[in-house]
């Protein structure tokens, strides 16, 4: 099935954490991370994040830089990318930001663990896709995203669990990551790929493409083998 490309982007800390052990935004990165981030939102056609992470974050998945935008719609693309949402158990807020008015539109990906009360509220903010199993087909997914939505390049924010399972099925083509002067330590501060658990079915591996300094922070661009 075709899919799109993927980017994948985090912020790490030295000892490799993405967020804290209780799954908060962290804020440890420096403001030139912040305009980096819209940066890479901006390559997308699709903006591609776990419900979780979109709640944790208090995220409102827009791109949020007018100059940005306006260089999306030169070049004839809308001016922000799509917003899709990964959720296994369809759980959502109906207060969250990411359904405030404006912005682009949005596609849930969700399953049949979704009441039929939340895909009620929903279905006038986004559009459903229903799986009727336990957990999303990612790969199905962004066929989907593809075929329907015309979306070439995907930018996926996280969290942790999404990026792993997009790895299990090798849908990952560069993954981008700020290295930041900071160390939590902890257990149960998640790394690029969630809590320590079982491996991944195979290890992957990438090329570095680019390393840029910035500000203390490392801003390095790696691509994966296929």
């Amino acid at each position: 099935m075709k899919r799109p490309r993927v980017i994948a982007n985090f912020a790490v800390t030295a000892d490799g954490k993405v967020s804290t052990r209780r799954f908060t935004p962290s804020g440890f990165t420096q403001p030139a991370d912040k305009r980096r981030l819209q940066e890479i939102r901006a390559l997308g056609d699709a903006l591609l994040v776990g419900a979780a992470t979109v709640s944790a974050d208090t995220m409102s998945m827009r791109l949020s830089d007018l100059d940005l935008r306006a260089q999306r719609r030169d070049a004839g693309r809308p001016p922000e990318p799509l917003r899709v949402i990964v959720s296994n158990r369809g759980r959502f807020d109906p207060g969250a930001r990411v359904f405030e008015k404006g912005g682009a539109p949005r596609v849930i990906f969700s399953t049949r663990r979704m009441t039929q009360k939340t895909r009620a509220w929903l279905a006038p903010l986004a559009d459903l896709w229903i799986f009727d199993t336990p957990s999303v087909d990612l790969a199905a997914a962004l066929h989907i995203l593809h075929r329907d939505y015309r979306v070439r390049t995907l930018v996926c924010e996280g969290g942790p669990t999404l990026f792993r399972s997009l790895l299990e099925i090798g849908a990952v083509d560069e993954l981008r990551v700020t290295w930041a002067p900071v160390v939590f330590g902890g257990a149960k501060a998640p790394t690029l790929t969630g809590l320590p658990g079982n491996f991944l079915p195979q290890t992957v591996r990438a090329r570095l493409a680019r390393m840029e300094p910035g500000e203390g922070e490392c801003y390095l661009t790696y691509r994966l083998a296929r």
